[in-house]
């Protein structure tokens, strides 16, 4: 567990030591840091960030094949964006159609700016802390989010026509910030308390 100087994060590097479980809260902190993360300098390639995270996500989860559709753009992506809000966001998007769902995600680079697509069919819709965070990423970028999907419960909601949403990010590319490696699917996977492993808590293996 990464701890910096966080007094919370300290807390519960000492809960975690101490052999409590200390997934839900740490999930939680985890997704209050990515809302409250600052501008930076760093860019970070997000068609690799993306196809690292569905890699690592697509290997962790107990789902068949087929549940998650991902292309990653041909050409880099950067874009000057905190990885772990952009690592939040696409985590979230992806937990909420686990229990029963599907979901695509597309990266292309458009005029200036890289464009991420994410579509979900979920039983649960959107959830509450999806959009949040993909409207900081468009605002720490002065970028653009847009999304539309149907009600979680209403005549929509049956098997005919489970609930579903999409949202479209527009984000400015920072060709000439200073770049950021992405991590390895291996790193994601085997570190019990990275993103991947924390966000989609209830769902790996």
């Amino acid at each position: 567990m990464q701890i910096f100087d966080d007094p919370r994060r300290l807390r519960l590097s000492g809960m975690a030591a101490a052999g409590a479980d200390v997934q839900p809260q740490l999930r939680l902190l985890m997704l209050a840091e990515a809302l409250a993360a600052p501008p930076t300098h760093r860019a970070l390639d997000l068609s690799a960030e993306t196809a690292v995270l569905c890699t690592a996500a697509s290997e962790a989860v107990r789902r068949r094949p087929g549940w998650l559709y991902v292309m990653p753009s041909p050409a880099p992506l950067p874009v000057a964006l905190p990885r772990n809000l952009w690592q939040a966001a696409v985590l979230c998007v992806l937990r909420c159609v686990l229990p029963a769902g599907r979901a695509a995600v597309t990266l292309q680079p458009g005029a200036g700016a890289a464009v991420a697509v994410f579509r979900a069919v979920s039983a649960s819709g959107m959830p509450a802390d999806t959009l949040p965070l993909l409207r900081r990423a468009a605002a720490l970028t002065g970028g653009l989010c847009l999304a539309t999907g149907s009600p979680v419960h209403g005549r929509n909601a049956d098997a005919a026509h489970p609930p579903h949403f999409a949202a479209a990010l527009r984000l400015p590319l920072a060709p000439h910030a200073p770049p950021r490696e992405p991590p390895t699917a291996e790193d994601l996977l085997y570190d019990r308390y990275s993103p991947v492993q924390v966000l989609l808590d209830g769902f790996t293996v």
